[in-house]
């Protein structure tokens, strides 16, 4: 009987295997907020009591209540209902998980699915159990306003849910795929939801981007400032034949422009260990083949020191020096930033899907413009 039965599976495996790993990859583990110290305790609200259920949402126990905190104290997670202790040692693992009526309120964000818990270093972190596609309804109005054409967001759902995918080991030695960052996607659950954006994410359901029949790695950024970035540059790595730097028409008015005084450059310089004296000027050393800034020299009145163009963003604030695409020049007392482009400058440009967009471009076409050689199944 057992040798049949065996027989039988193997013969379903074969017949239907699409259907067994789509129902086996279906789902994302997304750490969710901050991590929590030691005593440091999250909320969890439901409409319905709090139910715990299996990875194959098989229900264990229904806890009794419509709101819960969650604690660790010596490497245990205790549940609790105000001071009633629900559960004292809840998994660490992922293996029971959290349900409430459609949706869980975590701290100040509410998300579709389900909720469980990791221990990292005897910190609790707090993961959102969640569904691909519902997972980009969180991750996509966050990274594009929804009030942006259809096609741009469609194109953005596209690079989004095959971003996930090529990336769902990141965290794995942490226990979870993802984070809700900007070192992963930016994800808010269900309340960034809107109608435009799901409707986008629906319109494009299952979609992704390949290239040499592998999912692709599709990078984006706000804007490639006239010229994407070539990304083994960026990173260092292998090159990637969709991932290299091609003038972009679409993006070339993203300009701004940056001013410091030479004691704000100090105060910065002296803040990120950067000793060099007291601050006498820049040279630009190197750069990329997109024209972006590779190496800087930081000259001083006690030496010279050399750091690279990401390096020199990251201390002069990544939202003031918006990408490494830029000129020096002196003003008066200290320097002027003049550039153009919005942060790394590898694959989309999401201003230039908007723009493409609005000149009649659709999705596809947006998507083997930005990731030239991928084709979209």
């Amino acid at each position: 009987m057992k040798k049949h039965f065996v027989i039988m599976f193997l013969m379903f495996v074969f017949l239907f295997p699409s259907k067994i790993y789509a129902e086996e990859n279906s789902y994302l583990d997304i750490k969710i907020g901050k991590t929590y110290p030691q005593n440091q305790s999250v909320k969890i609200v439901s409409k319905e009591n709090i139910k715990v259920i299996d990875k194959n949402f098989n229900e264990i126990k229904n806890l009794n209540s419509k709101e819960i905190t969650a604690t660790i104290q010596n490497g245990n997670i205790t549940l609790k209902n105000n001071n009633d202790i629900l559960e004292y040692d809840f998994p660490k693992d992922g293996t029971l998980l959290l349900k409430g009526n459609d949706d869980l309120k975590v701290g100040e964000l509410t998300y579709r699915g389900y909720i469980s818990f990791r221990n990292l270093n005897n910190n609790l972190n707090v993961v959102n159990h969640v569904e691909l596609e519902d997972y980009l309804k969180g991750v996509v109005p966050k990274e594009l306003s929804p009030s942006y054409p259809k096609d741009a967001l469609k194109a953005q759902a596209i690079c989004s849910r095959s971003f996930a995918i090529k990336n769902i080991n990141k965290y794995k030695k942490n226990g979870y795929n993802l984070d809700d960052t900007t070192n992963s996607q930016v994800y808010r659950g269900r309340s960034v939801e809107d109608k435009r954006s799901n409707l986008a994410i629906e319109e494009t359901r299952g979609i992704v981007a390949k290239y040499n029949d592998q999912i692709a790695n599709t990078i984006f950024g706000a804007s490639s400032g006239g010229k994407t970035a070539n990304a083994a540059e960026v990173w260092g790595g292998t090159a990637v034949n969709y991932l290299s730097s091609f003038e972009d028409p679409y993006s070339k008015e993203y300009k701004w422009d940056y001013k410091l005084n030479n004691d704000e450059i100090n105060k910065k310089l002296l803040s990120n260990n950067i000793k060099v004296g007291n601050f006498i000027r820049f040279n630009i050393i190197e750069k990329d083949i997109s024209g972006r800034n590779k190496t800087i020299e930081v000259v001083g009145t006690a030496k010279t020191e050399k750091i690279t163009g990401s390096k020199f963003r990251n201390v002069f604030g990544n939202t003031k020096l918006k990408s490494t695409l830029f000129d020096i020049g002196n003003d008066n007392n200290g320097v002027i930033f003049v550039g153009s482009g919005y942060g790394h400058g590898v694959g989309m440009s999401q201003y230039g899907a908007v723009e493409m967009a609005k000149q009649g471009k659709n999705y596809t076409e947006i998507m083997s413009f930005y990731f030239p050689g991928v084709t979209l199944k």
